[in-house]
Formats: structure tokens, C-alpha cells, sequence
């Protein structure tokens, strides 16, 4: 559930306080005084569009193609494809230190009034997810998060060095975005009963204005 920021500041102070200082530390950063975040290019704002890996078959390329990613019941999941107003918030994310690390996090506004969540992936589950500082450093991956650039000349979203991510459709025709951390199809990791299909994806930034 997303609260605004007057219900968080009277019912959750500590998760109010956290995002309110996660919007400080983006600012600062633009302003130039967060020498930590790298190449000023991670902190411009972005969507976020799932490229099918080369080395998927034809029929999952088409079944993947032409999504963005979005929020949606609390986890990080694939919007329809060709859907440029989809009804949840799209993935509008930009780099930021990740606190009391030595490497980049991934931050996105999770709603119309531009508050802030970590991107991060399920320690357990491999699935990526967001939610505050608090949330994140549960034993989940945070990072380090980074930049390839890509032949077109266009860069993609990378985690721990590479572009492991993968799309999972389950059976009502909904595609959760995963990492596979051990580099091993997500083995022991999504419910084979209540999954259609599998793909490799990239993670290609879509600059904003």
C-alpha cells in the first residue's frame, strides 16, 4: 500500500523520515555535492524498457518485447507491451550510493508525488522488488548497480557486474522481473507449477526530458 506523505508523517514516522531523506541525498547529488554517485549521466531520471536476450528463441522475443518495467503489488513486474500509460506507476529510476556501502543502489519514484524506494532484488527469492532503506538492507542484494553501454549506443541497467535478469510469466499472463544470481535458470528459485515461460532480458534505459 503507497500512503502519502501526510499519512506516512502521522502514522509511520520512521519510513517518512527515511524517504524524506532519500529525496535530500537525490538532490544533493544533482546538485553536484554527492561526489560518491559516479558520472553525472546515472542520476538523470529514466523508464526502463526489457530487450529480449539474442539468445532467445522467436516466439519468447515477441512475448517479451516492447514492455516497460512498473510497480505493481509491491514487486517490480512488466508492464503490457506497447502499453504507454499503463494503470501502475512505470519504473522512473536514476543511481544514487547505496548508505554505508562503497557502490551504486537503483532509486524509483514509486508514485505521482515522486517519492523514493530502493530497487533491489528478494535475497530469497531472486525476484526484485522495492521499498525504503529499512527494507532493502534485510539480507537483500542493493547492488553494486551500473552501466553498460550497448552498440546503438543506448546503455543498460547491470547488477554485480553483468545483466542476469529474467522475466517470469506465470499463469495468469503476468511477467515478474527476477535476477539469477547463481547464473542458473532461477533453479530452486519460482514456482515451476504456476510458470508459463522464461526469458533472458536486458534492462535498456529510456532517458527522460
Amino acid at each position: 500500500m503507497v500512503f502519502g506523505i501526510v499519512t506516512l508523517a502521522a502514522t509511520v514516522p520512521l519510513l517518512a523520515t527515511s524517504t524524506i531523506q532519500l529525496q535530500n541525498t537525490a538532490q544533493e547529488t544533482k546538485d553536484g555535492n554527492g561526489q560518491a554517485s559516479g558520472s553525472a549521466t546515472k542520476t538523470n531520471k529514466c523508464h526502463v524498457k526489457v530487450m529480449p536476450s539474442p539468445r532467445m528463441s522467436s516466439d519468447i522475443k515477441n512475448a517479451v518485447k516492447d514492455r516497460r518495467l512498473i510497480l505493481k503489488d509491491g514487486v517490480v513486474k512488466l508492464s503490457e507491451q506497447n502499453e504507454d500509460n499503463p494503470p501502475h506507476h512505470k519504473v522512473t529510476a536514476y543511481f544514487l550510493p547505496f548508505p554505508n556501502k562503497d557502490y551504486d543502489g537503483l532509486v524509483s519514484t514509486i508514485d505521482d508525488m515522486n517519492m523514493l524506494n530502493w530497487v533491489y532484488v528478494d535475497g530469497e527469492t531472486y525476484r526484485v522488488t522495492y521499498g525504503t532503506r529499512a527494507e532493502a538492507e534485510k539480507s537483500h542484494i542493493t547492488g553494486p548497480m551500473g552501466l553498460t553501454l550497448m552498440a546503438d549506443g543506448n546503455s543498460k541497467i547491470t547488477l554485480e557486474g553483468w545483466d542476469g535478469y529474467m522475466a517470469v510469466e506465470d499463469g495468469r499472463g503476468e511477467w515478474s522481473l527476477y535476477f539469477d544470481k547463481d547464473s542458473n535458470g532461477l533453479s530452486g528459485k519460482i514456482d515451476e507449477s504456476d510458470t508459463e515461460r522464461v526469458a533472458q532480458v536486458e534492462l535498456q534505459r529510456e532517458m527522460l526530458e
